[in-house]
């Protein structure tokens, strides 16, 4: 790291023309005994000079903050353009960034609101309007924006209470069209009195609610829904719609979604994308499902954050949607911070795509997923995993790379097992499943957790593997195919006859001709998203003459008649 050298006197022309050019090297640090010398460079006619000389401060080590703060406002109380506002912008900086421990910089800053130099007095005011709000600060840009001489000024101290927030800016901007700083104050408004989603109330008529999850488990989720919501239906990969009639917890509460969100009648696009959102989430169907499932304050406005699935954020859009809100209704406030629900924008096409998607509650599902480890299993693949299985109430549940135990915690919720046992390489997996099982209820005295090697390990009288493997795009890079391959040879000898195994493939080729070799059969079998490459989730079933175990389940109860047929066709 480059630091400052002794060699010219300081204050010379040649020290202060070799500090100028050594300002250029990002990596010089500066001591702080050359602090005057740096805040000499402020009025230096090279503006870019004066910009480095303000990093190269802000780079000075932050045991000398509080010697900084006193120095840099000092010299800005005695200086003169260009120096001054350059020097505003110094010491509002060290204010924000909580480089002045005595508030010397914070108290300058309000002194200086009414400085006759404009660049200086809008330095300070776009500087506390970034600080922590006081009743000092907030009153004092009041006081300011109601003296303000000129639209320039105005506009600043506008936009620096709007960050600020409070009754004052509120009082000062209400009425008036401030653009961007209304919006912002509304937004503080809103925060005050956040609100939230109440998931035991119902829209008191049905309603389509679209379910999302990975692609390739539409099916799963499908089943879940089972008989409790009207009209199941595919919409888009990873998408599935069915009616709710109750309240939103029964469509919150399914376990192989990731979210639920509620489907506005699209719009023909027309020129400005922004008004076409605006009359989506203003219209009254939109306004009827923001009333029925959010509880707020009187008064205050309920939050949304916009976001567009296709084509990133654009900030441009972001604005004018925010603006246009607040022109159609007190209602809604568009916030991009922790708000209450999120809007949902696809403009792909000839039309206009908008979904409400509430987020402003606590998801009950997975309270116990706590304790992670890398590679953790995404808990609607886990619950997927899980649902996917046949059942039995006497089942021997294994999960060979157990992780933070989450599948073995889904198979457990679905209904009774005589034991789990779950092992991993990594003896943080093993702490963290353990950690997760006390979470979810799961007793001791019916699951076992042991650091142990998949391919050696054989736990007795196993009727059921269900795991999420380590992957190549996830870990053991380069070694998953060979891990995976000695695997399954060795759960069809784990597995009593009739047992299944179910997991996640990343290469299924290779790994259904060393499964069939080992005498495990494919019963279903279908690709996954998970998270930027597929995996083939697969149902395997060791057969063998005799007596089947009877199994129970959706998928189980699908795959009987096919099995049946395939004995006849085998004893002709």
């Amino acid at each position: 790291m480059a630091t400052s050298k002794p060699g010219r006197a300081a204050g010379t022309p040649d020290a202060t023309a070799d500090l100028a050019k050594r300002l250029a090297d990002p990596g010089f640090t500066p001591s702080v005994r050359r602090l005057g010398e740096l805040l000499d460079l402020f009025g230096h006619d090279d503006e870019d000079v004066a910009k480095d000389a303000a990093r190269a401060v802000l780079r000075i080590e932050a045991q000398y903050a509080a010697r900084v703060a006193a120095e840099s406002v000092a010299r800005a109380r005695t200086s003169a353009r260009p120096a001054r506002g350059r020097l505003a912008d110094l010491v509002g900086r060290l204010a924000q960034e909580g480089r002045d421990p005595n508030g010397e910089s914070r108290a300058w800053l309000i002194e200086v609101l009414a400085d006759p130099d404009p660049k200086t007095r809008r330095a300070a005011a776009r500087a506390l309007g970034k600080v922590e709000r006081t009743d000092a600060i907030e009153a004092a840009l009041a006081e300011a924006f109601d003296r303000a001489a000129s639209e320039d000024d105005r506009r600043v101290l506008a936009m620096a209470l709007g960050k600020l927030g409070g009754r004052a800016a509120a009082t000062r901007l209400a009425g008036g069209d401030h653009g961007r700083a209304s919006v912002i104050v509304d937004r503080e408004l809103a925060r005050q009195a956040p609100g939230a989603i109440v998931p035991e109330r119902a829209l008191g008529r049905p309603r389509a609610v679209w379910f999302h999850t990975r692609s390739g488990l539409e099916d799963v989720v499908k089943d879940e829904l089972g008989t409790a919501f009207a009209k199941p239906r595919f919409v888009a990969p990873g998408v599935v719609e069915a009616e709710l009639a109750g309240p939103l917890a029964s469509a919150l509460a399914i376990r192989t979604a990731t979210h639920v969100g509620f489907p506005l009648a699209p719009l023909a696009k027309g020129k400005d994308l922004a008004a076409d959102i605006v009359r989506a989430v203003c219209s009254a169907d939109a306004l009827a499902i923001f009333r029925a499932f959010t509880e707020a304050p009187e008064d205050a406005a309920i939050r949304f954050r916009l976001e567009l699935t296709r084509g990133g954020h654009r900030r441009a859009v972001a604005w004018r949607v925010a603006e246009l809100v607040r022109a159609e209704t007190r209602v809604l406030v568009n916030d991009p911070k922790a708000s209450t629900w999120e809007v949902h924008v696809d403009d792909a096409g000839p039309e206009v795509k908008v979904e409400l998607v509430p987020r402003g509650y606590e998801d009950a599902r997975f309270v116990w997923r706590r304790d992670l480890v890398a590679a953790s299993s995404h808990p609607a693949i886990a619950a997927a995993l899980a649902r996917v299985a046949p059942r039995s109430d006497d089942d021997v549940v294994w999960d060979p790379f157990a992780g933070a135990g989450a599948e073995l915690i889904e198979r457990a919720r679905l209904g009774p097992y005589a034991r789990l046992v779950g092992t991993d390489v990594d003896p943080r997996a093993i702490g963290a499943a353990r950690a997760n099982f006390e979470r979810a209820g799961i007793a001791p005295a019916g699951a076992s957790l042991v650091e142990a090697d998949a391919t050696a390990y054989s736990p007795e009288g196993v009727t059921l593997i269900v795991t999420n493997p380590p992957m190549g795009r996830r870990v053991q890079r380069g070694a998953h195919g060979d891990l995976l391959e000695r695997f399954v040879a060795h759960a069809a000898r784990v597995l009593v006859p009739g047992g299944a195994l179910v997991w996640l493939v990343p290469e299924p080729r290779r790994i259904r001709e060393r499964a069939a070799a080992a005498g495990l059969e494919l019963v279903r079998a279908f690709s996954v998203d998970m998270g930027g490459f597929s995996a083939e989730l697969a149902v395997y079933m060791r057969r063998a003459a005799g007596k089947r175990r009877i199994v129970r389940g959706p998928e189980a109860d699908a795959e009987r008649p096919k099995l049946r047929e395939k004995r006849k066709r085998g004893s002709r």
